[in-house]
């Protein structure tokens, strides 16, 4: 039965030393891009969170009659200055659209936008 003498067991560990380094240094940027993937995916969902309740807050402000201005205003409180706005009406109902480009970690902008989307029927005075 071949056994290591302590010469050669001593050689071989002294090599493999520096692979656990080697290999951690590879796999380190990966595990950081994937982590800056998932927390700009959380921001991604944090800012449609913001654009679709200032959309409500903004049909809300129309459907009780409130000034156009007023309810732009109010939208980009809630959603931030970034945003733009868009306002559709008919007879019965108003509909806000308000668009922001994408932007990957709040720096980096990329062509797309996200877009959220509010209607509300147009109250009527008694």
């Amino acid at each position: 039965m071949p056994c290591l003498s302590e010469r050669g067991f001593t050689e071989r560990r002294a090599a493999d030393r520096g692979s656990v380094s080697a290999e951690f240094a590879l796999a380190l940027p990966a595990v950081i891009l994937v982590l800056l993937v998932v927390l700009s995916l959380g921001l991604l969902g944090g800012v449609q969170v913001t654009l679709e309740e200032g959309a409500r807050v903004a049909a809300r402000e129309l459907a009780r009659g409130e000034s156009p201005a007023a309810a732009e205003s109010a939208a980009l409180r809630v959603a931030g200055e970034g945003a733009s706005f868009q306002l559709h009406q008919d007879d019965s109902y108003v509909t806000v659209v308000l668009e922001r480009p994408v932007r990957m970690m709040g720096v980096i902008e990329i062509s797309a936008t996200q877009e959220a989307r509010a209607t509300a029927r147009v109250e009527l005075a008694p």
